[in-house]
């Protein structure tokens, strides 16, 4: 490479003479500097590469060393010019806390591409924390950089390539997880834009003490992670909260992750707080970490009967109770994603179980209408017959109403059982005898939300064990007598006659008698025998 050459580029950078010269020549192994004295460059020194790179890390911070490889990388170069920037810049600082400022680019030699550096010390009136500042920002740049670039390999894999990856989801969360926790001030930023673009809300720490220096020293170890809300006494922490919570899930409301709480405060004290939390069901969903020079057995007592996250004793560790809450705060998020994952692995289970019980209410629909008008008719007669089963016309029509869903479980049955006549194997027998089980769990998570508890235990009875004989030998549980639900008693037999309508009057009838003692309770098949003839007169 001539000295006109090599001129042309360093003036490109240049911005004054106090700056070094370097020429980083991988292909060579070797690096050069130069000096510039009256517009002409002479060779100074001359290393080899990995000599000087070995030199360089006994001579910098051990931080520093990966970005300013990064700096000086051929490719990363290559990737700046492609998008328009001929020139990087990097601060660093060595170990005996000088500063120095570096531009590179990338310049062609006869061997190929090599790396151009200006290096120039900063000077003393020159601000540190503006240098930290620089320092901190390139390293940022050079670690997104990083993780840019591994996201984009992965969509570039080929299949077999991909299947290395157990979960692309994971690992790319990963990727984040060691970026943000090195720049925390990264993690919180993108928490806040998307809190903002989401609606979703911001993750915020609650401090509430009455002593200034305490908040603050609280509120120094987690503002860069988290948004941080202060209460000087109880009543402005429980106004905050209700103010928070009547937000609803809107943009503007906060997601409180943690509570610090302390004891003795003017005003409204700390165990009226907890009383309010315990309330309003904070305690289960948020660590609540108290804060308090007390620390007598019975308010230690007194406390953890709340079911708190901790208790820390006035003055305390900052960085051991920074860890601490951190855990407690990770602990409880985790727990309350589960409950979340939970619960919509319940509304999209309840999607699916819809789709299935409109299926057999539109098979069953006639079915359905005429068991309810049975009901109705034999209970009412139940009901008058034998008053110690405590029946009411409301109870009556509750009863008759429940026999909705009764054999929404034969749905679980293969068709291939179904189609055989006869000879079943004992597992095929076994899943016959199940089906009211799994129809009784559709009918609970059909009724979850149901406030009528007396409404939902008629759905799940008669589902469940309407196939229960009165001798015992019924399924799925065997049960003997009385011990069948009176719900499920009074629907079999209006279940079988259903069954049977197609068949005559007078051969439905006496087949239900005939099964009195031992499929049927005696009981119900003398009312039943009263109200034979309205039974048929039903349409």
């Amino acid at each position: 490479m001539t000295e006109e050459i090599l001129k042309e580029n360093v003036l490109k950078l240049m911005s004054d003479n106090s700056m070094d010269v370097l020429l980083f020549d991988a292909f060579n192994d070797e690096l050069i500097c130069y000096s510039l004295v009256d517009g002409k460059f002479t060779i100074e020194e001359k290393k080899s590469f990995a000599g000087y790179l070995e030199e360089l890390k006994t001579n910098i911070e051990e931080q520093y060393f990966k970005s300013y490889m990064n700096f000086i990388s051929i490719p990363k170069l290559e990737e700046a010019k492609k998008s328009g920037k001929e020139k990087v810049t990097f601060t660093y600082k060595t170990l005996n806390n000088k500063t120095y400022i570096n531009t590179s680019m990338l310049i062609n030699t006869n061997s190929g591409y090599a790396v151009l550096v200006l290096r120039q010390e900063q000077k003393d009136n020159f601000s540190n924390d503006k240098v930290e500042e620089t320092i901190r920002f390139n390293s940022l740049i050079d670690s997104l950089s990083d993780a840019i670039i591994k996201i984009q390999n992965v969509f570039s894999l080929d299949q077999k390539s991909l299947s290395n990856i157990n979960n692309i989801e994971d690992y790319i969360n990963s990727i984040f997880e060691i970026l943000t926790s090195n720049y925390p001030e990264l993690k919180k930023s993108i928490n806040k834009v998307y809190a903002n673009v989401t609606s979703r809300k911001e993750d915020t720490i609650l401090i509430v003490d009455d002593d200034m220096v305490t908040r603050n020293m609280i509120k120094k170890l987690f503002d860069e992670n988290y948004k941080i809300v202060t209460a000087n006494n109880g009543k402005e922490a429980i106004e905050y909260l209700d103010e928070n919570a009547s937000k609803g899930v809107s943009s503007s409301s906060d997601h409180v992750i943690g509570i610090f709480l302390d004891l003795t405060m003017p005003v409204l004290d700390g165990f009226a707080v907890l009383e309010y939390l315990s309330k309003k069901n904070y305690l289960t969903r948020i660590p609540v970490i108290i804060i308090s020079g007390d620390y007598e057995k019975e308010t230690k007592a007194r406390v953890y009967n709340y079911n708190i996250a901790d208790m820390l004793e006035k003055p305390f560790d900052f960085e051991v109770v920074k860890h601490r809450i951190g855990n407690f705060i990770n602990l409880y998020k985790s727990s309350n994603s589960l409950s979340n994952l939970i619960n919509v692995q319940s509304e999209e289970l309840k999607d699916l179980i819809n789709i299935f019980v409109d299926a057999y209410l539109y098979d069953y629909k006639q079915s359905i209408e005429m068991v309810n008008k049975y009901i109705k008719v034999l209970a009412t007669k139940v009901m008058q017959d034998y008053p110690e089963y405590n029946l009411s016309s409301d109870l009556v029509d509750k009863m008759a109403d429940a026999s909705i869903y009764y054999d929404v479980g034969f749905y679980s049955i293969p068709r291939l059982i179904l189609s055989k006549a006869n000879d079943f194997t004992k597992d095929e027998i076994n899943k016959i005898k199940n089906y009211p089980l799994f129809g009784a769990k559709m009918t609970d998570y059909l009724l979850g939300l149901t406030s009528d508890s007396l409404y939902k235990k008629y759905c799940a009875n008669i589902t469940k064990y309407y196939h229960e004989n009165y001798d015992g030998t019924g399924y799925p549980e065997g049960l003997l007598g009385d011990t069948i639900p009176l719900e499920s008693q009074i629907a079999a037999v209006c279940i079988m006659y259903n069954n049977l309508r197609r068949k005559s009057h007078a051969v439905t009838k006496d087949t239900i008698i005939d099964k009195s003692g031992t499929m049927f309770n005696p009981k119900i098949v003398g009312s039943f025998m009263k109200v034979a003839d309205e039974f048929e007169k039903i349409s």
